[in-house]
């Protein structure tokens, strides 16, 4: 199933994310997935079509038409204007309404999932032993990539590709840093699963990728069912 990357942002609020959609999806399925996703009701939103540089493409106006009838291509941007009276996605953005909840130093200081945690068992900051701000990537990198192994299905970010884990571990190209090879569902890549010369995986050109553990995601991401995303 064909499928297009955009960048999708809300005129109403801070809403700003990149999400993959079908390309046969019409623009009355697309307005009901975007609801989830901006807050704004499908009967409210205006969406218009526009180049990675802000350019105007196309207004998305016709609900029977899908995203390929308008030429929506990786990379586009997809801006949604709220004609909701109530201005409910300014509501659900407004944080000033949202309960705040507050952990106390000692409580935080004991849990082991924290930012502080990890630079503790890290030695970064100021719990390094020489007192610097100087960082072991190999050990970020390993900590990050822990849970991870060839085969699994997963997510990579900026922009978002989905794949499989075909390689974990150090490269030639950059020592000192682990690295995830990942053969991507589309010929969204970089290269054949080799990089200056050395062949790390075996996939298509254009469809394997090399990155860093901490932009790599693992989890149950169907091949080739990008609407299903979960928000």
């Amino acid at each position: 199933m064909a499928s297009v990357a955009l960048m999708v942002y809300s005129t109403s609020g801070s809403i700003s994310t990149e999400r993959r959609f079908p390309t046969d999806l019409t623009i009355s399925e697309l307005k009901n997935k975007l609801e989830l996703i901006v807050g704004t009701p499908a009967a409210f939103q205006n969406l218009h079509l526009r180049t990675e540089d802000d350019a105007p493409v196309a207004a998305l106006d016709d609900g029977s038409k899908s995203l390929s009838a308008y030429g929506a291509l990786n990379g586009m941007r997809l801006q949604v204007v709220d004609k909701d009276p109530n201005q409910t996605a300014q509501q659900l953005n407004d944080l000033s309404q949202v309960e705040k909840v507050e952990m106390k130093e000692e409580d935080y200081e004991k849990r082991e999932d924290s930012v502080r945690a990890f630079k503790r068992r890290m030695k970064l900051g100021r719990f390094a032993d020489d007192g610097s701000e100087q960082v072991d990537e190999l050990a970020v990198d390993r900590e990050a990539a822990a849970g991870m192994k060839v085969g699994d299905r997963c997510k990579v970010e900026k922009p978002t590709r989905y794949g499989s884990v075909m390689f974990i571990g150090e490269t030639q190209f950059k020592p000192g840093c682990l690295w995830i090879g990942v053969k991507l569902d589309e010929p969204l890549g970089k290269n054949n699963g080799s990089v200056n010369g050395v062949q790390y995986f075996e996939c298509d050109d254009k469809y394997g990728v090399f990155q860093r553990p901490k932009v790599v995601t693992v989890g149950d991401f169907p091949e080739e069912n990008f609407e299903d995303e979960e928000l």
